[in-house]
């Protein structure tokens, strides 16, 4: 809802481009804490099972989910983008990494880069021809020092920029919670990504 009012929003302003949203949820409601942790977690190596199973819901994303919304809605195959917060954005960063071919563009806010010792970090970028665009956003207090989530996004920046032809943008969301930065995020994030260019 967050993202289908803003994307009405700013394509009746003629700010972005109006988008076709995917919303993928649980069909069981009350597991869907315990299915993000255990679907938007990459293994890293290891056997899953509370964790670590990235790599299948990847493949039921590339398999079944993107070809049965472009067959049934009247979609552009040729450019994708992919949202997450949080765990799923721990989830998109690792869909970059691994399998930058599926989508072209990435909103990440407050990812949990911080998940089994940030080993997101130690995984080789995958060589890729086409240009990717990227938004990476975190909350952050106000007063005081930067949180850790704001560092790993910022180093996260930094790491992505070590590919070629991929347009990192950033934003650090001052005074909001990890929670409550989704809708200031999603904003920003749709106009970097999809906003149209002003005269």
């Amino acid at each position: 809802p967050t993202f289908a009012e803003l994307d009405d929003q700013l394509s009746a302003q003629h700010r972005a481009q109006p988008i076709i949203l995917v919303g993928i949820a649980y069909a069981d409601a009350l597991r869907t804490g315990e299915l993000r942790k255990h679907d938007f977690t990459p293994a890293f190596g290891r056997t899953p099972n509370r964790t670590g199973g990235a790599d299948a819901f990847l493949d039921v994303l590339r398999d079944e989910i993107i070809p049965y919304a472009e067959r049934s809605l009247p979609i552009d195959s040729s450019t994708r983008g992919l949202a997450g917060h949080s765990y799923a954005g721990l989830f998109a960063a690792y869909t970059l990494a691994t399998s930058p071919e599926l989508f072209d563009r990435y909103l990440i806010m407050s990812p949990a880069l911080w998940f089994d010792e940030g080993k997101i970090f130690d995984i080789p970028l995958a060589r890729s021809d086409q240009a990717d665009h990227v938004f990476l956003a975190a909350d952050t207090p106000r007063d005081g020092p930067r949180s850790a989530m704001a560092n790993d996004m910022l180093r996260l920046s930094e790491h992505l920029t070590t590919r070629p032809r991929v347009d990192v943008s950033h934003a650090l969301i001052v005074g909001e919670n990890h929670n409550s930065m989704v809708a200031p995020s999603a904003r920003r994030g749709l106009l970097a990504l999809y906003g149209e260019p002003t005269p």
